[in-house]
């Protein structure tokens, strides 16, 4: 998930990139949505793609074969993350200003519960190991992960983790959790089968690093994560839980995405205007998108 809390961006359009075997991506549609959209996720079970709307507190819901918004759907106040969960068909999408996160059925595109979590809940991941829905609570009174059973929509933990999480994502090759501490420079790795925190890593450039967003790319067990304070993305190894690489992105990186039909990772540089396109087999930088 990407964005500005300080209510400095004003976007209200999102723009699709085409999935091709080649560095030479172009927008190929741009969909009004609504202010200030930041999260996005897709749901397999049905081709939409949900889009949370920070400024206008609703979820655009876009239907992925046409292009076009189907539906709107108010939430909390200023949705930022968006996570689907396959096991239930349900969206998860946390309110940074609601301290909750509202559940969608995908199949009626309704809200069917909202959840209590911490202070400026951001951030969200499903975890299939478990079938736990991990949310970073960004507040500095919180500093943690709230952690959502997905069969019962209940909190059962709440992980302490570094100063002002953020981006969050699931590693499928050791069942771990990996957490952006926007504050500290750094990720908590947290133990799915334990909710533990096992290791915290150190990336960017202390105190300006401020990692954002986090990504995992399965075909070489790396995570990516933007700094968004170094203008780049440190890479780390899953099975180390060590970085390996840094790599030089556009101005303030914030969400990033796996694709897995070519291996590459996409960058959305926030103040560039632009994606960076790295090649997840060289982790060198191969195109830049303006969008």
């Amino acid at each position: 998930s990407s964005g500005d809390k300080s209510g400095s961006l004003s976007i209200t359009n999102l723009r699709i990139v085409p999935v091709k075997n080649s560095p030479n991506n172009h927008v190929i549609a741009s969909i009004v949505v609504g202010s200030e959209p930041v999260g996005v996720a897709y749901d397999s079970s049905n081709g939409y793609v949900y889009v949370a709307n920070e400024n206008s507190s609703s979820v655009s819901v876009i239907n992925g074969t046409t292009n076009t918004v189907i539906a709107s759907i108010s939430v909390g106040s200023e949705p930022s993350g968006v996570a689907y969960d396959p096991s239930n068909g349900y969206v998860y999408v946390t309110n940074f200003n609601s301290n909750s996160v509202s559940v969608i059925n995908g199949t009626t595109n309704k809200v069917i519960a909202n959840i209590t979590v911490g202070s400026y809940p951001y951030g969200v991941a499903y975890d299939p190991s478990n079938g736990y829905v991990y949310v970073t609570n960004s507040g500095f009174n919180s500093n943690s992960v709230s952690v959502i059973n997905g069969t019962t929509n209940k909190v059962i933990a709440n992980i302490t983790v570094g100063s002002e999480p953020e981006g969050v994502a699931y590693d499928s090759s050791n069942g771990y959790v990996y957490v952006a501490n926007f504050d500290s420079s750094s990720v908590s790795v947290i133990n799915g089968t334990t909710n533990k925190v096992i290791a915290n890593i150190t990336v960017g450039s202390y105190p300006y690093g401020y990692p954002y967003g986090v990504a995992y790319d399965p075909s070489n067990g790396y995570v990516y994560v933007t700094n968004s304070g170094s203008n780049s993305v440190s890479v780390i190894n899953g099975a180390t839980n060590k970085v390996i690489a840094n790599i030089t992105v556009g101005s303030e990186p914030s969400g990033v995405a796996y694709d897995s039909s070519n291996g590459y990772v996409y960058v959305a540089n926030e103040n560039s205007n632009n994606v960076s396109v790295i090649n997840g087999a060289t982790n060198t930088v191969i195109a830049s998108i303006s969008v």
